[in-house]
């Protein structure tokens, strides 16, 4: 496993797994775990998957490895 801090406002909290991933919406009001989650899965058709992955790739590149 690999953390890294970044700096960016987001609008969901992305963990993704390989070809799986879980994409929690911030919702104005509620806390995380009231809010939904979607889990999406890479299909070789549809690209929510990709739009969730390309955005999670560009703040994870611009990310700094977290130090203890």
């Amino acid at each position: 496993m690999e953390v890294r801090l970044h700096k960016t406002t987001l609008y969901n909290s992305v963990f993704r797994f390989d070809d799986e991933m879980i994409v929690n919406t911030h919702v104005y009001g509620f806390p995380g775990a009231h809010a939904p989650a979607l889990h999406l899965r890479r299909l070789s058709s549809g690209d929510l998957f990709e739009t969730y992955s390309e955005s999670f790739e560009t703040v994870w590149a611009a990310a700094k490895p977290a130090t203890l």
